[in-house]
């Protein structure tokens, strides 16, 4: 036991067991072995969400036992060569290694790193936007998932170039582009897909007939009109030499049995 210098003679026994198991090799054909020896150590792994993982062990020795951890704590009843996890979340990610054992002592494994690739979930969609031509308007989207994250957003369903951040940001707002956005999140586990934000753009009204000086006799009738555009429904009020006129709210203003105390300037 012990015998022949560690650099020497073959790396394994006839077994397969690494030599030396002490300070040198052992004479003969066999190495002897009192602890156990792992001769594969588990490996780390790489898993989607919802998917299984398994660490082994390949272990050499007499009247072995295991214990498998998770960040160092003991998981109850893992105790074969294998653990096995069914369903994986984010929170089995972390680090997992194995106590060997025997009557000799133990031995204990290399840390095998378990990553878990979560796909994104959306936590906070964007908003209905309602904003005056001219203006500026945001739309923004937060998301959990493995990182790193990808953004693009879409408009009426064709993606915006260059709209690759969690924010969208659209400056100088004019009426063609009042629709439906939404933002696609991606990463290496899958994607989500945002819920529809509308943008409602309101023009400022636009008078394209004004109403007309008027000349009547007293106590006939007379009528102003006005025709505007902009985003519906447009509102009207009447005023006569700068004073609103109660219930003058229609794009006409009808005057029945005018007389001179309603001279003056009707405007809307």
């Amino acid at each position: 036991i012990d015998k022949i210098p560690a650099d020497r003679g073959p790396a394994t026994d006839q077994r397969g067991i690494p030599r030396p198991q002490g300070t040198n090799s052992d004479i003969g054909a066999y190495e002897l072995v009192t602890l156990p020896v792992i001769l594969t150590q588990p490996q780390g792994q790489t898993t989607a969400q919802g998917s299984n993982a398994t660490f082994m062990v390949s272990v050499f020795g007499d009247a072995l036992s295991y214990q498998w951890r998770f960040n160092s704590t003991v998981i109850t009843d893992a105790v074969s060569a294998s653990y096995a996890i069914a369903n994986v979340d984010s929170t089995n990610a972390g680090n997992y290694d194995v106590v060997i054992g025997n009557s000799y002592g133990s031995v204990t494994s290399v840390v095998a790193n378990l990553s878990v690739l979560v796909p994104p979930a959306i936590t906070t969609q964007p908003s209905n936007q309602t904003v005056v031509v001219t203006t500026n308007v945001s739309f923004s989207v937060i998301a959990t998932g493995t990182a790193p994250l990808s953004y693009q957003w879409a408009f009426n369903g064709t993606n915006l170039t260059n709209a690759t951040a969690s924010t969208l940001l659209l400056t100088n707002i004019q009426t063609n582009q009042a629709g439906s956005y939404t933002v696609l999140v991606t990463n290496v586990a899958g994607f989500a897909t945002s819920a529809v934000a509308s943008l409602t753009v309101v023009a400022l009204p636009e008078i394209t007939s004004q109403p007309s000086n008027q000349t009547v006799s007293i106590g006939s009738s007379v009528s102003f009109s006005v025709a505007a555009t902009s985003t519906a429904p447009l509102s009207y009020q009447w005023a006569f030499n700068g004073t609103n006129l109660a219930g003058a709210t229609a794009n006409t203003l009808l005057l029945t049995n005018v007389q001179l105390s309603q001279i003056g300037r009707a405007h809307v």
